[in-house]
């Protein structure tokens, strides 16, 4: 028999593959891998599985066929805070499982899921619980291949973080705009949050969060695992 107080968590991104493994309500380890060298041969096959529909059909079906017990998140699903998004059947998974993280965050203040990857994406809720949604722009490696996609001369660089403004060739003047575009546009929401909910509390996340420099900023903290620790809130909803 699955055993519910135990369960893997799998969180699967365009690049890299998390698992973690959860007993008794708290994550006890995580592994990060990228999508060749991610196997299921040294996972226990009789411990449930919790996944977002939103990864990959190969992975789903591979998870599907390896555990005895798996646990989808889908849109329409009971949750732990009230959907007030006008077309809560779009909203990506991922969003839905950092939602569904806040929701066991700071009950009774307004919050705010800030998630760095291949998109920006932030998504609020209210001090009542209420997911009212957010926004998604380009992230900061999609910025970069979007100037090179779609003009003739400007190359793809990879992405250095620099203290400057002013870039004084084209590979500082990309660089730089690309990397302080997408810093000023994230400190700008957060401003903007801020301003209206004073005593928001803001969770910064994804791949991409290492290259955003807090500084000062009071009021946001860092959650490497939020996505999932929300699958992980999901499940034990359902469980």
């Amino acid at each position: 028999m699955p055993l519910k107080n135990e369960v893997y968590l799998v969180d699967a991104g365009n690049t890299q593959v998390k698992i973690a493994f959860a007993q008794n309500g708290i994550i006890q380890w995580v592994r990060r891998l990228n999508h060749v060298s991610f196997s299921l041969s040294d996972l226990d096959s009789n411990i449930p599985v919790a996944y977002s529909s939103v990864i990959g059909v190969e992975l789903k079906n591979d998870l599907q066929h390896y555990f005895k017990a798996t646990f989808e998140i889908q849109s329409g699903m009971s949750l732990p805070f009230e959907m007030c998004y006008e077309s809560p059947e779009t909203l990506g998974m991922d969003r839905l499982c950092n939602a569904a993280a806040l929701s066991q965050i700071q009950p009774g203040r307004p919050r705010l899921a800030v998630d760095l990857g291949t998109c920006i994406k932030f998504d609020f809720l209210d001090a009542e619980q209420k997911y009212l949604g957010g926004s998604i722009s380009p992230g900061l490696q999609m910025r970069a291949k979007a100037l090179a996609h779609f003009t003739s001369k400007l190359p793809e660089l990879k992405i250095s973080v620099s203290p400057q403004f002013i870039g004084t060739n084209s590979q500082s003047s990309i660089e730089i705009g690309t990397y302080l575009g997408w810093q000023k546009e994230i400190e700008g929401f957060i401003s903007a949050y801020q301003k209206k909910y004073p005593d928001i509390y803001i969770a910064l996340t994804g791949g991409d969060a290492a290259h955003f420099d807090m500084g000062q900023k009071s009021g946001i903290f860092v959650h490497e695992n939020l996505t999932l620790e929300g699958i992980l809130s999901l499940y034990l909803t359902h469980a």
